[in-house]
């Protein structure tokens, strides 16, 4: 009986280390089947020590199981860590891209802004151009009347002027005609004198 309740002892305690290390709670019919299938016919010592044993392997097998189902969760929750660190990283890589942008687009700002003072002194220059483009078409405007009248006198003159030599054309054709004249009238007057000299 010593050796009896020492190993019911041995097995108490192993039992309560392996209670300690897992929940067995739900596994008696198992422990129950396992006796019951070495209870027969059998020495005490050597039923208590198979009892033993296949308790420990259906708690190494239980404890198997619970530890590859805790590592599978562990796996799931690994992978679904590393997802969500990815859509993290590229999350910060388009805020980063994000930041990047509004950074430029508030630098060009700041120059555009700096150059307003430059911008709006150039708008002045330039409507004192427009003010002496203004001037100088009116200007233009008026040398362009001024030089239409020019024509206008130049093809007056010129009409004078073709009349002028029209003129002075029939004037020189009757100054010719009239020294034909002064001529013959001349050389009749010379072949007279003669005639009046040898007339019978």
């Amino acid at each position: 009986m010593g050796n009896s309740e020492a190993i019911n002892n041995d097995l108490l305690i192993s039992a309560s280390q392996h209670n300690d290390a897992l929940d067995t709670e739900g596994l008696e019919h198992i422990f129950r089947w396992a006796s019951d299938m070495v209870a027969d016919g059998e020495d005490a010592r050597v039923k208590l020590a198979r009892e033993r044993r296949v308790r420990r392997q259906v708690l190494e097998v239980v404890q198997k199981a619970r530890e590859q189902k805790v590592l599978k969760e562990a796996n799931d929750e690994l992978a679904y860590l590393q997802r969500r660190v990815i859509a993290l990283l590229q999350k910060m890589q388009e805020v980063t891209e994000e930041n990047s942008l509004l950074r430029q687009i508030t630098i060009s700002q700041y120059y555009a802004l700096d150059r307003i003072p430059v911008l709006e002194g150039e708008i002045k220059k330039l409507r004192g151009m427009d003010y002496e483009r203004e001037a100088a078409v009116a200007e233009r405007r008026y040398l362009m009347d001024a030089l239409a009248k020019l024509k206008a006198d130049r093809d007056f003159l010129d009409e004078l002027l073709t009349a002028a030599e029209e003129e002075n054309a029939r004037v020189a054709r009757l100054l010719s005609e009239a020294r034909a004249e002064i001529a013959e009238l001349k050389e009749r007057k010379w072949w007279h004198g003669f005639y009046r000299i040898f007339r019978p």
